[in-house]
């Protein structure tokens, strides 16, 4: 202990075991009143000068009281309530697990943005951040970068206009569940990582009566298709209305349940959703298209309100998540992909769909803010939950996006529309 060095310089035996006790405080083996000098001196068998001085660093970096003729004892700080904009699963499962690091911090669930310190939001779709949020200090993403553990993709997730806005701590990339029941008895050969469009039009036309192609994120499917058709550039209404061509030849339906009664050989969505299938459901890539295998991907991150007085506090609970241990316990919860490479892996399995098919395709995801401008991307999240939920036509989700290019004051109105829709929702 008395020889430890701290920044190319020895630490003296006071400084040592100074601290010593403070981690015996985090650790809650001293809790109230700690060692009178002599007591300390005895343990730690140096004299009682030298504890003294221990229990005087402590008390300059406010961690214990002395006080004379009674003792000294351990300060409390303050416990913090940070309001925080979550889903139950955020609630129930992660906040626990910070819980021990952070003992003197509450969470209360609040449902409005403007009351909120940080919100957990499920999404990749990009707006302007800025309003709302703080991009994270440059330190702490060099940290992150620098530890070489994390998947490089979740520092490009909410990258928009330079400054990264959020770090998933999870993810998952969006692919396609199917039925082997059906697929056997309309194409008993199929293989999945060949799946094009083309052939899924082709799958369609020889569904049994009341099956239909597609039924529950449909949306994700066409998001693949104006990335692929995007390219590297950005997607222009061209691009949208080729895209929605496609899409409009299938049959599609909003709602998960026809697949899971096995009234539809398609759906899309991510990974935890796999949790309940049957042995007749398993798991294929993103269709290819022209060649190409693009595919969104829903994440699950902790963003800092730009209004609140607990930024560091908050920056820090968001960083804690990267910790190996919490980040095997997110996987094996399988609710996304560990941001964590290793933990990633470790929690893949092929009980009862090709797990690693989530692993494979995160080479293939693409991102919203490479192709869209804010104000196209927001009046198209909020647009196309409609086109899947049929109450808007191809052509009126087409004439939204297209009028977004001109009209600024549509992106006000969707963004209003997309935060209520879209923050703290379990994904």
């Amino acid at each position: 202990m008395v020889n430890m060095s701290r920044k190319g310089r020895t630490v003296t035996k006071s400084e040592g075991i100074a601290e010593s006790i403070r981690q015996k405080i985090s650790s809650g083996e001293f809790s109230e009143r700690l060692p009178t000098e002599q007591e300390l001196a005895k343990q730690y068998k140096v004299s009682p000068v030298t504890a003294a001085k221990a229990l005087n660093i402590l008390r300059d970096k406010g961690i214990v009281n002395r006080i004379s003729g009674r003792g000294t004892f351990v300060v409390r700080p303050e416990k913090k309530t940070l309001r925080i904009m979550f889903g139950s699963y955020f609630a129930a499962k992660l906040f626990p697990l910070l819980a021990p690091q952070f003992p003197n911090v509450e969470t209360e669930a609040v449902k409005s943005m403007e009351e909120a310190d940080a919100v957990v939001l499920p999404t990749t779709i990009p707006f302007f951040p800025g309003e709302y949020f703080l991009p994270w200090p440059q330190e702490r993403i060099d940290r992150l970068r620098g530890q070489d553990k994390l998947f490089p993709q979740i520092f490009e997730f909410h990258d928009v206009r330079g400054a990264i806005w959020g770090l998933p701590y999870l993810f998952s990339p969006n692919i396609l569940f199917y039925n082997k029941k059906i697929m056997r008895r309309i194409d008993p050969d199929f293989d999945p990582c060949g799946l094009t469009f083309d052939h899924l039009l082709e799958l369609q036309e020889k569904l049994p009566e009341k099956t239909v192609i597609f039924s529950g994120g449909a949306g994700q499917l066409l998001l693949s298709l104006i990335y692929n058709l995007a390219g590297e550039g950005v997607a222009d209404s061209g691009v949208f209305r080729a895209a929605v061509d496609v899409f409009s030849q299938l049959k599609v339906g909003s709602s998960l349940a026809p697949f899971l009664e096995g009234r539809a050989l398609f759906s899309a969505g991510y990974r935890s959703q796999t949790c309940g299938f049957s042995g007749d459901l398993d798991v294929c890539p993103m269709p290819l298209f022209r060649g190409r295998r693009v595919c969104h991907a829903s994440s699950e991150v902790l963003m800092v309100r730009n209004t609140t007085r607990h930024a560091e506090l908050l920056f820090d609970m968001a960083e804690a998540l990267f910790r190996s241990d919490l980040q095997k316990v997110i996987g094996t919860l399988k609710r996304g992909i560990p941001a964590n490479a290793a933990a990633a892996a470790a929690t893949v399995d092929s009980y009862a769909v090709r797990d690693d098919i989530f692993l494979n395709e995160i080479k293939h995801i693409d991102y919203a803010h490479r192709h869209m401008a804010d104000s196209v991307s927001l009046c198209f999240s909020t647009a196309l939950k409609r086109l899947v939920c049929n109450s808007i036509t191809p052509a009126e989700l087409l004439t939204e996006v297209e009028e977004s290019y001109r009209f600024e004051e549509k992106r006000g109105k969707a963004l209003s529309a997309f935060m209520v829709d879209s923050a703290a929702v379990d994904f």
